[in-house]
Order: structure tokens, then sequence, then C-alpha cells
């Protein structure tokens, strides 16, 4: 898997929203192991770790969340998500987040394809040692 920003489809009507995601089209075949909800707080960081294993699809539930991805070489980028914007993200093994909401109602559904492990998770001090 890569680092990348995808958009999905949105169907509106006056009875409501569907947004549907396919496994193969959407999500890259990806193998969903496990998945969880984050309730953001707007004052508060998330995450601040990267995986050994686990590859992620982070998409937008409620409110705009910020996403600061670093990889090995320690370079940057930055992604918006929100339902208005239509987007999701795909997040490789070996990259660091640092999620921050930006409202205080902020929701972001994540999609694993490892179950949960806290041995294969790599804190930051580790991570930008890790070269």
């Amino acid at each position: 898997m890569k680092l990348q920003l995808k958009n999905f489809d949105r169907f509106k009507d006056i009875t409501g929203t569907l947004v549907p995601f396919y496994k193969n089209k959407s999500l890259n075949n990806f193998n969903i192991k496990r998945f969880f909800f984050i309730y953001g707080k707007k004052k508060y960081l998330r995450a601040n770790h990267a995986h050994r294993k686990c590859n992620q699809i982070l998409i937008p539930i409620n409110g705009t969340i910020k996403i600061d991805i670093f990889n090995l070489k320690k370079m940057r980028k930055t992604f918006t998500l929100s339902q208005k914007n239509k987007n999701y993200l795909l997040v490789p093994s070996f990259h660091l987040m640092r999620i921050k909401f930006l409202q205080e109602d902020g929701i972001m559904l994540t999609l694993c394809d490892y179950e949960y492990n806290r041995k294969e998770y790599i804190q930051e001090d580790e991570f930008f040692n890790f070269l």
C-alpha cells in the first residue's frame, strides 16, 4: 500500500445521503481485520505513532480532520479530511500519524488490516530515531 488521498462518491436526495465504499474499487482490496471510530477533541492530538505491520484507511465521518504524516525519511505531508471534501486517506505501515480534529464533534472511522497488537506500534521518539 502507498500513501494516497482518495475521493469517495456521495449520492444525495431528499431522503438523505448515501456514501458507498467498494472493497475492490474504493478500498484497493484492503483486507479489514478490525475497525474503530475515533471521537476527537479539538485541543488534543491523537495517534502520534506509526505501525510496523498495520496499514490503515482513515475515513472522516463528521467534522474536519488535519493529519500530518511523516515517512521514514522524516518528510511530512499534511492532509485535510472531511465529508465536505469527499476524501479519505490510505496510510501504509512505517508512516507516523498526528491527527488533529478541528471541531469538537469530529469523528473518524479507521480500517485496519492487522489485529491490535501494542508491540507493533512505533512511538514518535522511536520513529524519529529509527534510521
